[in-house]
């Protein structure tokens, strides 16, 4: 069982919730690749990644703070944190759009782009801890 408060969901559940969350997050990751394409041609890619990485990192950490996982995760946090940030954020594009900068010889964009990622990611993550904990 995982347990929410009084509620408890089977861990038959459990993976339902992870897969709808999942979906949900991979379709806005989908989405917002989709509509940045006509406002940032030949980098649309690259905006979106990023886009949604730090947007999944600051509700993840909004998340975590709302929802603690003592001692088995809440639903909330397995459809939101586990499923939907998992859907949404993307390590392996971000990785993809790196070589692919570091094969065109474009090394400095390889160097704002992995640093820049990962400090707006990290700070996104805390900002998002730091907005529940003030409530």
């Amino acid at each position: 069982m995982v347990q929410a408060g009084s509620m408890q969901v089977a861990s038959s559940m459990a993976g339902l919730w992870v897969a709808l969350g999942g979906a949900c997050g991979s379709l806005v990751r989908y989405g917002v690749g989709r509509f940045l394409g006509g406002y940032f041609p030949g980098i649309a890619s690259m905006v979106a990644t990023g886009l949604v990485n730090v947007l999944g990192a600051f509700l993840l950490g909004v998340v975590v703070t709302s929802f603690p996982v003592n001692p088995k995760p809440s639903w909330w946090v397995l459809f939101l944190g586990v499923g939907f940030c998992g859907g949404m954020t993307t390590f392996s594009t971000l990785a993809m759009e790196l070589a692919d900068l570091m094969h065109s010889r474009r090394y400095w964009g390889v160097a704002g782009y992995g640093i820049g990622s990962m400090l707006f990611g990290i700070l996104a993550f805390l900002l998002g801890v730091w907005v529940v904990g003030r409530s």
